[in-house]
């Protein structure tokens, strides 16, 4: 009985959208927000993976409506955001980093990556996540369209 509400508990858990993705800009990753109705993000954030210490450069939306993004440059602040945490100030080679965003309704996918695998991508390439850690080049007009499709 009891595993019977638990499951049923986890069917209602809203999906994480796939509306994140990483690009290049001035040849630093930068964070690739898609347009959905079903998803504002109210919290970003970068971290190290398996790394100690453990940072990250975490940033939340001002509570007056305001700052809805679509491009966020890491370590420079969007306006109508405010800083978190801080501790991570720069990309370093080799080492494993995961993007998350967070929203009232829903959550995104989070995508992990290394800095040679997003400065590494063509112009027209964006990184999005292809399931759990799993992560693939493609273009950015795909990446808009899946977005738009399960939003």
């Amino acid at each position: 009985m009891a595993f019977a509400a638990l499951a049923g508990l986890t069917a209602c858990t809203p999906a994480e959208k796939p509306v994140l993705a990483l690009h290049v800009v001035g040849g630093q990753p930068a964070l690739v927000v898609a347009e959905c109705a079903e998803f504002t993000a109210d919290r970003i954030s970068v971290y190290t993976v398996d790394a100690t210490p453990a940072t990250s450069w975490t940033i939340d939306r001002n509570g007056d409506g305001d700052g809805d993004v679509t491009e966020v440059s890491f370590f420079a602040l969007p306006a109508g955001w405010t800083p978190d945490e801080q501790t991570l100030t720069a990309f370093e080679p080799g080492v494993e980093y995961s993007v998350a965003a967070y929203g009232d309704r829903h959550n995104a996918l989070p995508v992990h990556f290394i800095l040679a695998e997003v400065t590494g991508l063509r112009p027209d390439q964006v990184l999005v996540n292809d399931g759990g850690t799993k992560r693939k080049a493609v273009t950015e007009t795909a990446f808009r369209d899946r977005a738009k499709k399960v939003c």
